[in-house]
């Protein structure tokens, strides 16, 4: 159960992230407007079989959203810098994966009904304790996970499934076809660790971990180094904190002080300037390092390991795109560690295309 609430909140925000709070970045919503429907439909076949790809579809999209342009009123699209000439997209494209921002609103609404099964609510799932779980398994009990709540969830991860097959992932790769510079900046620091996560052994058992545990430095992914906790620290440097040993010591989270030192936003945006404090974060460390956590560090990691249900996408993902490992470490780099996360189809994201509805129907 941990692992389906840990998991479906995962694939959910990657979703999100991409669609509603990052894909904008990268799709032109003016542009959209001028958008063919039975061109953007013919595209969208033959991309995938997502069952909202008619002409009929797309046009209802222009619908919804042309009336907003007429009158002056983008509503949520409203701040966007369109007809920017760095958006790369025809208007058909950009039709197509904006249908899917749309789209993708109604989705996160079905799948979260995952987290309120299992967690009692969304976000913040209420239902972990010490050694287990507090939700019921009973299969005589209608207040409990019972065989009817399964079959709910067996939907509800389908639907999960089929969009990211569909519409996620062909639209993630759609615009890193488009924008292959963005594959060489935005990399921040070279260092990466994750604590892993998703096993299917006893609890502490890492070598059922999905992803497993480790860090690399200095982007070397031949080498996968164990963690040693012992050796995270904290740091309040740049805090509005102390430490009584002085402000550039380092102390393990397990001995770590909370002593509030405001020194105020004087002068302005004084956020803006690194050498002095500016935050009311601690900044962790390892090795007195800066490291990178999260979905591109988890893919980093998994695939210097050698996981076979890492390294198999991403090489085929990168063989697709025809691009060296070192383009995961960029901008867009992130974006695809997010997609490769949700899929698991057992590598075939990246690779040759599956035969899509039409083309199966034609042998």
């Amino acid at each position: 159960m941990r692992n389906l609430i840990a998991g479906s909140q995962l694939v959910h925000d990657h979703v999100i992230h991409f669609y509603h709070l990052h894909a904008l970045d990268w799709v032109d919503v003016v542009s959209a407007l001028d958008g063919d429907p039975a061109k953007a439909s013919r595209l969208a076949a033959s991309l995938s079989d997502y069952p909202n790809s008619g002409a009929d579809y797309f046009a209802a999209a222009l619908a919804r959203l042309k009336p907003l342009a007429g009158a002056g009123q983008l509503s949520l699209f409203a701040s966007g810098h369109w007809g920017h000439p760095a958006y790369r997209l025809t208007p058909e494209q950009n039709l197509i994966v904006l249908s899917h921002y749309l789209d993708a609103l109604e989705w996160q609404r079905d799948v979260i009904r995952i987290h309120a099964v299992l967690g009692g609510k969304n976000p913040h799932p209420q239902t972990f304790v010490v050694g287990g779980m507090a939700t019921p398994v009973d299969p005589n009990s209608p207040q409990a996970i019972n065989p009817e709540r399964i079959t709910f969830l067996r939907e509800r991860l389908q639907t999960m499934r089929e969009f990211i097959e569909q519409a996620y992932i062909p639209d993630v790769l759609l615009l890193a076809s488009a924008y292959p510079e963005w594959t060489k900046i935005g990399g921040g620091t070279r260092n990466f660790l994750t604590f892993g996560g998703y096993g299917s052994g006893p609890v502490g058992d890492t070598a059922t971990y999905l992803f497993p545990r480790g860090m690399i430095t200095d982007l070397d992914l031949a080498t996968v180094r164990p963690l040693d906790p012992a050796k995270i620290t904290e740091q309040v440097t740049r805090s509005w904190y102390t430490y009584p040993e002085g402000d550039g010591s380092a102390l393990a989270p397990s001995e770590g002080q909370t002593n509030p030192q405001y020194t105020g936003p004087d002068p302005p945006y004084q956020w803006l300037y690194t050498d002095r404090k500016y935050s009311w974060l601690k900044a962790p460390r390892y090795e007195g390092q800066v490291i990178e956590v999260g979905p591109l560090a988890r893919l980093l990691v998994a695939y210097g390991a050698g996981a076979p249900a890492v390294k198999r996408p991403v090489d085929m993902t990168l063989s697709r795109l025809r691009a060296e490992p070192a383009a995961l470490y960029s901008t867009l780099g992130r974006v695809i560690a997010r997609a490769l996360e949700t899929d698991d189809r057992g590598g075939s994201v990246g690779g040759p295309a599956r035969p899509t509805r039409r083309e199966h129907e034609l042998g």
